[in-house]
């Protein structure tokens, strides 16, 4: 607790910015950004709650969520940036992440990411003209995964690097969308 991270990340589909203050021991809490390059511009609130912190791992219960604005209305776009990012209006993502590392203090550290996106679409469109009135909202659910690494470059930050993909059942969105980051993560204080 009393520890501020940050990390920026450059990838496909997103563009990300996080912080994380540590308010106790086993509870973050932070605010952050994901872009579709402006397509899309998502604020993101999230917390980290870790359940095991042992020498050589971590293992934590994560959410966080949302609200996405879009650059075009949904009418007008084909496979834009709800199609790259699987989001909609709101957008909550609980899940778990694990980390590993070595015995030395620059060790890398592997980590695994898993959640379950649930995106919230207020305005769904229907893709036929004999399809019936549309419902007032739709939710729909994808599997996140990530698998990458930091690279401890000092004592305060690391480079990392993350692939993965996004497992989607809307059928208007990409099935499989694979995501690829680079980044840098940071403790300030």
């Amino acid at each position: 607790s009393g520890h501020l991270g940050v990390g920026m990340e450059l990838g496909y589909p997103f563009v990300s910015a996080r912080g994380l203050y540590g308010v106790l021991p086993a509870l973050d809490l932070g605010l952050g950004v994901d872009s579709v390059y402006g397509l899309m511009t998502e604020i993101r609130a999230g917390a980290r709650f870790t359940l095991l912190d042992g020498a050589n791992g971590s293992l934590a219960l994560v959410v966080d969520g949302g609200r996405a604005f879009f650059l075009r209305p949904p009418d007008t776009e084909q496979k834009g940036a709800r199609y790259l990012s699987g989001r909609r209006d709101w957008n909550v993502a609980p899940g778990v992440v694990a980390s590993f590392q070595g015995d030395g203090p620059r060790s890398v550290r592997p980590y695994m990411d898993l959640r379950c996106l649930l995106a919230f679409d207020l305005d769904p469109i229907q893709s036929s003209p004999l399809s019936g009135l549309p419902p007032a909202w739709k939710v729909d659910a994808s599997i996140l995964l990530r698998l990458g690494a930091e690279f401890p470059v000092g004592e305060k930050t690391s480079y990392a690097v993350s692939v993965g993909g996004d497992f989607r059942s809307r059928s208007t969105d990409a099935e499989f969308m694979p995501t690829l980051s680079i980044g840098v993560v940071s403790a300030l204080f």
